[in-house]
């Protein structure tokens, strides 16, 4: 490897003054060395180290060996950067293994995803081979330990593991002897000694870590030693370590007399302590050449829906192992639905006055969006670390996306609906509760009691205890279903009950997933900020729960116009659609309102239009999650999304638009029918325009027709029949 003049410049926003952090920066690293790189604190050892693993330098080359071929082939990385940062391992000072899961767990999903042709018994065989290499034995008790049970030292070893893996012939990692006591620093060490290519048999890779701890730097080949952004000294450590003391004394600094290397050490970092007066942080680079464009290599990645199958599995299992979290989330769903039995059981049944019926709906729907906004609003942020880091390595943003949006979906739109609906008096809601608690129960019981966690477990008692926690999980469901205080009546005109209920279901489990969506969107949006996410989510609740409500409002007002606008873009406003249309309010509201026209068009549009907001939703986390590439310049970034990839994105417009059309099709449809609609004065009642009434017309005016009008009935149960023919919309 050689670095060449290499610059790296960080802020330059709106909101920062662009600094140089590394500057003119030059070695060579001969491949299978073991390197140490050390300097004071705020140095630029990080940012050397993440300049070869992603974060495109500003100025300077990064050239990496294209194989076993004559010393001056090389290539630049950020020519090929797809596929060199896959030939890159990197461990940095943060996990970057899923800590919810064990350790065989994390590393065979690892293997899973980037070695895609590898069988899972070759994926394991290597696994244990890296990690013996690292000091743990193939019957090891920690490897079916969670990760986060792991001490610092364990964790780093771990991870190293993890990248080997695909045998990188580039190991970088970031302060793995930090918090290690002297011993399992000593340990480590020379683990990574053995490691490199130096001392064995030029099979292993070359290694770079940052050391604070300069007790064990004579394992070390080669010690870059930077200071104040530059590159102070280069070499084997005596000499690195006789040139900074001859630099001591032409700067005329205190020389220790003691005889003892770590005070010589503490002398050395005193006098290069980083200083941004000595740094000149200001400088600016050179203006960069652009990187000649290199041959594309061939990328071997797992295909999408190979991907989509292993970060399922490994969601399931992370969230399995933490099974109190799923625990707490159906609790929360439980306790949820207590709410409702605030509205009378005959809240739903005709009366004079829809509001009391108007408002339950609003609070159904403010409830179902709230949980599944709030449970998702920090799945991409609290691992956010992890993403970057798979990314790097293939990881394909949509079926990562994809993992979360479903999982979370069966878990906040599927069972929380289902059990605020059981809850409060519904039905069916109560069968389905009982059937999906006895599916989270079998699931858990067949993880459980399956072969390779039957192997893995260390005793009775622990068994004992998933057995109560995976019961535990399915009880909300379960007392959802049997806990009855109330059971809300459904009106009995216009659909029948079953269909009334399976009409809020659905609303009410797609508007939980076009939560769950925007949840994920808004955590793929912050970063690695937590708290910023759940400022936004705040204000995005606050904003769906004002617009749920202005659908109360009748009659004029001055904000009318602006509702009218906004509503449209609130996951809650088509869900109250939905939902209040299969309850037929429109056929018996005191107001006139067409958000509760209840024909299967007005219906379809609805679930449409929530179906286009968890899409848009999507495609924007996928989006967003793309921009954080930093090793690609933006502009071939988006010449990637928009050009390179031009088929799926022209997929996605696509999707989206014939889902809008169709939508706002229906809606218009609808519309018109609703306009027909008519008080006759004389009965005191409401007609309702009818296909039926009209003669002569075609196939599909017919099924259009029977498509869009309403299906009021009157109280005995018969349509009620238009007197007037009416012309079909379009004729």
């Amino acid at each position: 490897m050689k670095i060449d003049d290499l610059w790296v410049v960080k802020g330059g926003g709106l909101l920062s003054q662009a600094k140089s952090i590394l500057q003119e920066v030059s070695f060579t690293v001969k491949a299978g060395e073991f390197v140490g790189v050390v300097g004071p604190n705020g140095a630029g050892k990080t940012t050397l180290l993440r300049a070869i693993v992603g974060e495109r330098p500003a100025h300077g080359h990064i050239w990496l060996a294209t194989g076993n071929a004559l010393d001056d082939d090389y290539e630049e990385l950020y020519d090929n950067p797809e596929y060199w940062l896959r030939q890159i391992g990197y461990v940095p000072v943060d996990n970057v293994l899923h800590e919810e899961l064990t350790v065989r767990q994390a590393l065979m999903h690892v293997g899973r995803l980037r070695l895609p042709d590898r069988s899972d018994m070759d994926i394991e065989a290597k696994m244990l081979l890296n990690l013996e290499k690292l000091g743990f034995g193939e019957d090891d008790a920690r490897l079916d330990q969670p990760v986060r049970t792991l001490s610092s030292g364990e964790r780093k070893k771990v991870n190293a593991a993890a990248e080997l893996l695909t045998d990188p012939p580039l190991l970088l990692l970031d302060e793995p002897t930090s918090n290690l006591d002297p011993n399992a620093e000593r340990d480590l060490m020379d683990s990574l000694k053995r490691l490199a290519g130096s001392n064995n048999n030029g099979n292993g890779p070359t290694i770079l870590l940052i050391t604070h701890t300069l007790d064990t730097l004579d394992r070390c080949d080669q010690v870059v030693f930077i200071a104040n952004s530059h590159l102070e000294e280069f070499g084997p450590p005596e000499i690195v370590y006789n040139n900074l003391e001859v630099k001591l004394r032409e700067r005329g600094a205190e020389i220790p007399e003691t005889s003892e290397r770590f005070e010589h050490w503490a002398a050395i970092f005193e006098t290069f302590k980083t200083n941004n007066a000595i740094a000149r942080r200001d400088r600016k680079p050179p203006v960069s050449v652009r990187y000649a464009s290199a041959p594309e290599r061939q990328l071997e990645t797992s295909r999408f829906f190979d991907q989509l199958r292993i970060l399922f599995s490994r969601y399931y299992l992370g969230k399995y192992n933490d099974i109190s979290g799923i625990i707490t989330i159906l609790l929360s769903g439980f306790i949820a639905g207590f709410l409702l039995l605030i509205a009378p059981s005959d809240v739903f049944l005709p009366a004079d006055d829809a509001t009391a019926a108007r408002q339950t709906v609003v609070l159904y729907t403010i409830l179902i969006v709230i949980m599944g906004a709030f449970s998702s609003h920090r799945e991409v942020s609290k691992e956010f670390r992890i993403f970057l880091h798979e990314r790097a390595k293939g990881l394909n943003v949509l079926a990562y996306t994809l993992a979360r949006v479903i999982w979370m979906s069966l878990i906040i739109a599927l069972f929380t609906s289902t059990m605020i609906l059981a809850l409060s008096g519904f039905p069916l809601a109560r069968w389905l509760s009982v059937i999906l608690a006895l599916v989270v129960i079998a699931i858990g019981l067949a993880t459980l009691f399956h072969p390779r966690a039957r192997s893995q477990r260390t005793g009775q008692q622990t068994t004992l205890i998933r057995v109560g926690q995976v019961i535990l999980a399915g009880l909300p469901l379960l007392l959802a279903a049997v806990v009855q205080l109330q059971n809300k009546q459904l009106p009995d005109f216009g659909w029948n009950i079953a269909q009334v209920e399976i009409i809020a279901a659905v609303s009410m489990v797609l508007s939980g997933i076009a939560a769950v969506s925007l949840g994920i969107l808004i955590s793929a949006s912050v970063g690695v900020n937590n708290d910023r996410a759940t400022q936004i989510v705040i204000a995005v609740i606050m904003f769906n729960v004002i617009l749920a409500f202005s659908v109360l409002v009748i009659g004029n007002s001055e904000f009318e116009g602006f509702f009218n606008f906004m509503e449209p873009l609130a996951a809650t406003h088509w869900a109250y659609h939905g939902f209040s249309s299969g309850l037929s309010l429109y056929c018996w509201a005191g107001q006139f309102r067409f958000e509760n026209f209840n024909s299967i068009g007005h219906i379809s549009a609805t679930w449409l239009f929530l179906t286009t907001h968890t899409m848009v939703s999507v495609a924007l986390t996928v989006f967003v999650l793309r921009l954080q590439e930093t090793w690609t310049p933006q502009r071939r970034l988006y010449h990637n999304l928009f050009i390179k990839e031009f088929q799926s994105t022209l997929v996605t417009f696509l999707t989206v638009g014939v889902l809008l059309s169709w939508g706002l099709f229906l809606f218009g449809q609808s519309q018109q029918y609703a306009d027909l609609t008519y008080t006759d004065i004389l009965f005191g009642s409401r007609r309702y325009a009818q296909v039926s009434d009209v003669a002569g017309l075609s196939g599909l005016q017919q099924s259009n027709g029977q498509f869009n009008q309403s299906v009021c009935l009157e109280p005995g149960g018969s349509r009620v029949q238009n007197p007037f023919r009416i012309a079909m919309m379009g004729e």
